[in-house]
């Protein structure tokens, strides 16, 4: 074979291994964009799902609150856990509204404190009192449950 000959079989089979690898390249992208479609379905879904379960929980526990099925004492006990933890970390950030922070350890002292009980460096007299403001906080529920 001529080389003129070898020059363009050379480009027509690179130009056919080309449009080979583009027409897979571009089934490949659209088969994962279907999938990548599908999976978004499923996880809307799902999403859906698990608001409901979480509001149908949230009826059921308010219509029957403690007369509930004993099977669901567990899941009581975990709310009125969740709901003693809130409580006492509310009280702990009313607390640390007027408290003034260890220039060491970082540490929230209360206005009376002179040393840091727990890195024992002396408070300043000019340490900032730290403002958390309560509009900040984030309520999932204020409403107590009827007994």
């Amino acid at each position: 074979m001529e080389l003129k000959q070898q020059i363009i079989k050379f480009g027509s089979d690179f130009k056919n291994s080309a449009e080979k690898l583009t027409k897979t390249a571009v089934d490949s992208s659209r088969k994962l964009t279907e999938k990548v479609k599908i999976q978004n379905k499923i996880h809307q879904a799902e999403a859906k799902l698990n608001e409901t379960y979480i509001a149908m929980g949230k009826k059921y526990e308010e219509l029957y609150g403690n007369r509930a099925d004993p099977a669901f004492s567990q899941y009581l006990a975990d709310i009125a856990d969740a709901r003693a933890q809130i409580a006492a970390a509310r009280a702990e950030m009313s607390a640390a509204a007027s408290a003034a922070v260890c220039p060491k350890c970082g540490k929230y002292l209360t206005q009376n404190q002179k040393f840091c009980p727990y890195c024992g460096s002396k408070k300043q007299e000019d340490d900032a009192v730290i403002d958390i403001s309560t509009e900040s906080e984030i309520r999932l529920s204020e409403t107590p449950i009827d007994e």
